[in-house]
Order: structure tokens, then sequence, then C-alpha cells
């Protein structure tokens, strides 16, 4: 299904540019150059009558769109990895003209994948994972990939490689969205356990870069069996290591991490911080537009040692002048300056 300019105008329309405040403290990343967000969309899907659509009607739809852009806006979020959302190559252009239309400059883009699926009214199981990014800030390499061949899981275990625009450094990026929690006899265990035994594999054999970061809803808390396999194949929890009490989902008043920020070694020298954005569990019904929280996990590619003034900064970096809001600001590798010379993030 094409996007089309009525929608598009109805999304603009009803933003609220200045107006909106976040219900929940942003997260402290650290100084971080790149700013990765996942998200579990929660059923984005412009199939209202499928029965599982977090959505009856268009006007739901552009308020969960607004949601949705708002709060990666408000994380300043260089890369978002979005699962749970409809498996077409249409609908992450949704939350991205939002996005452009609220930060006023048509900086955000998103990965197309070709994957389709079509299903009958009522019975729309067409999910997939996929990538919007800053295109001023990275550039994706090589092609999207998957553990998978084809299937359900092809699309919704996908990893992209990004280079940063600025260094030229890259880092691998899986987004994931493993096997739910069900009735049966085991309660999907045994999917959840191969999910993770094919992206192990696939990982151990990508050629892009070495650094490699795994994200999304993985339907295993840290103890679970999925997770300790992906523990013992080299990736570190980054959410645990920089809050030991984070969660990202609850469950029955039972607080856990479902949404898992995952690095291997050579990544995690590089991660500058990872915490959770209560957004969805504590922002309240005029936020909320999904059961999960937000990830957000802080990069310095290349653990590049930044000046922290305008002097300190080797003249040898990629320098230009950006207008935001009326204000003239210098980017130099990576980093904003006022004219001045003082670093704002």
């Amino acid at each position: 299904m094409k996007r089309n300019l009525i929608t598009f105008l109805l999304i603009a329309m009803s933003i609220q540019i200045f107006a909106w405040t976040s219900p929940a403290d942003i997260p402290d990343v650290g100084d971080a150059r790149l700013r990765v967000v996942a998200q579990n969309a929660a059923n984005y899907l412009t199939n209202f009558e499928a029965s599982n659509s977090s959505c009856d009607n268009q006007d739901e739809f552009d308020t969960k769109t607004n949601k949705i852009a708002n709060a990666f806006l408000a994380l300043k979020a260089d890369i978002v990895a979005i699962c749970e959302v409809e498996r077409n190559d249409d609908i992450l252009g949704y939350i991205v003209d939002a996005m452009n239309s609220i930060y006023g400059e048509n900086v955000y883009t998103y990965i197309t994948d070709g994957l389709y699926a079509h299903a009958s009214a009522g019975d729309y199981q067409g999910l997939k994972s996929g990538y919007i990014y800053r295109s001023d800030k990275v550039t994706p390499q090589g092609s999207n990939t998957s553990p998978y061949r084809s299937g359900e899981y092809c699309a919704r275990l996908r990893i992209q490689a990004f280079e940063e625009n600025s260094t030229h450094e890259k880092f691998v990026l899986s987004m994931n969205h493993f096997k739910a929690k069900s009735s049966g006899s085991d309660n999907g265990e045994s999917t959840r356990i191969q999910n993770a035994s094919y992206l192990i594999s696939k990982l151990n054999n990508v050629t892009s870069d070495d650094d490699i970061l795994i994200m999304g809803d993985l339907n295993a808390y840290t103890d679970e069996t999925p997770i300790q396999n992906l523990i013992n194949a080299g990736y570190e929890e980054q959410l645990v290591r920089f809050d030991p009490t984070a969660y990202t989902y609850i469950y029955k008043g039972t607080k856990g991490i479902l949404d898992h920020a995952m690095a291997n070694s050579t990544m995690a020298e590089q991660v500058t911080g990872a915490r959770v954005y209560h957004i969805n569990t504590a922002g309240g019904y005029n936020y909320k537009y999904s059961d999960h929280d937000a990830v957000l996990v802080g990069l310095n590619l290349g653990k590049q040692q930044q000046g922290e003034d305008l002097d300190d900064v080797s003249t040898t970096a990629p320098v230009r002048k950006v207008l935001r809001n009326g204000q003239l600001y210098i980017e130099i590798d990576g980093q904003t300056f006022t004219i001045t010379g003082i670093r704002i993030r």
C-alpha cells in the first residue's frame, strides 16, 4: 500500500511541534557521538481490520505515529531499530515523514528491504523488523540480511551494517523479534533457542565489521536459555552493565528485561551507555504507544577521544555549518558547537 499526500498532510497538521514534552527522564548514555534506539512498536499496521492491529482507524494510526516520532526525536536517535511493524516497504515511511516534519529537516530516512506479506483481514501476522536512520550521521553498508533464508523469522531477525559518516567507523546492528511466549508445550522456548542459535551462527560469519550490537524484543529474560546462549557466545547485556535494576516490560506487576542490548567484546568497548526510556511503562495514556519501553545505546565508534572545546578538535576533522531553529551551529567530527566554540553535544 502506497503512502499518499492526504495521509502525510493529516500527520503534519496534527503534530504539536512545540507542545510535546517528555513524560519520563531522557536516559543519560554518556558523551556519545551516535545514539541507537530499539523499539517494539506493538503491531504498527495500516491494515486496521487485522486482528492484531493496534489501531482501529486512520486517526488512531496518526496519533500513534506522532507519539512514536516525538519519542525517537526526544532521544535524539541517529539510528532506530524497530520491530513489530507491518511487513512492507512503506510502513516506516509514515514515522520518517512525521520525524522530518517535527525536526524541520529531511534528515531521517529508512531502509527498504523488499519484505512483503499478504494476508486476509482478521488474519494478518505479517510483521518485520526494520531500520530508520539519519542520513547525515550514518550510511548503511552492504545488504540487509537475516539468519533465516525465508519464512516468518526471516523478516523478524535482521542484520545491517552502518558506517559513521564523520569517522568512517563501522559496526553491525542486528534487530530482532524472537518467538513470543505462548501456551504451547514449552511456551515457545525451543523456537526462541533456535532464534538465538541461528543469530549466533550468522553473526559469526559477518564480514562487514567485527563490532556487533544485538538489539530487539527477544521475548526472554536474562536468566533464560536464549539469552544465556547469547552470553555464552560472547555477547554482554549492556542494560545490566550500566543499570542492574533496568527493566523494559511489566507483566502482571513484575518488571523485567525482554528488550535487550547485547554487544560483543569489541563493540562493548565503544558503548558509552545503555539505558531504558520508560515512556510506555510510566508515560501515561497521552504518550504511550507500546507495551515495551524504548532502549537507548550511546556509541563512540573507534573510541576516539574528543576535545572539551573547539580548540581541542583536530583541524583535519570534517567541518560543516548547520542551521537549526534559526540558530547557526558548527559540526566537527560528529560533535556540535556554537559559533563561539562551546560544545553542546
